[in-house]
């Protein structure tokens, strides 16, 4: 869904992240999102992921993600901020950035939100670890509103 081909951005398909700041078992869960992430690059075309930088779910997806990247050179990360200062702090690898502009205007749960909510217009696939609970878990529910897939890695949503 993305645009900007100037910039070369999106070729096809769009996956996200969204889920509660702390996860329970870290193996078992970059396990899921590994095995969710290969199923939609190879069978939905998926080729860029959209990463955010807050909670240790969006930070274990990217890790996870870079290490697909391995093997699927052909795949996208676009680093998603809610805030400008932490593109200094990522500490993995990315293609590209985006700073959703209304993110910008507010306080620290505002600009969170306004992310998410470019995230669930912007992505085609989410993978989602929310345990039926949060505000990943209400953007989760906005995006399969939209039509959009949401594959739940940590119970049914």
């Amino acid at each position: 869904m993305l645009k900007w081909a100037d910039e070369g951005w999106i070729m096809g398909k769009v996956c996200a992240f969204l889920g509660n700041a702390n996860i329970w078992n870290e193996k078992e869960t970059a396990e899921k999102i590994r095995q969710a992430a290969i199923d939609l690059i190879t069978n939905k075309q998926v080729d860029t992921f959209l990463v955010g930088t807050k909670g240790e779910y969006e930070l274990l997806a990217h890790k996870v993600i870079e290490q697909i990247r391995d093997n699927y050179t052909d795949i996208r990360i676009m680093l998603v901020l809610a805030y400008a200062q932490d593109l200094d702090k990522c500490r993995y690898s990315f293609n590209d950035f985006y700073y959703p502009s209304k993110s910008e205007l507010g306080y620290k749960r505002w600009s969170i939100a306004k992310r998410n909510e470019w995230i669930v217009d912007e992505a085609d696939y989410i993978i989602a670890c929310n345990y039926y609970q949060g505000r990943a878990f209400n953007y989760c529910q906005k995006a399969k509103r939209k039509g959009k897939e949401v594959i739940e890695i940590g119970g049914k949503v």
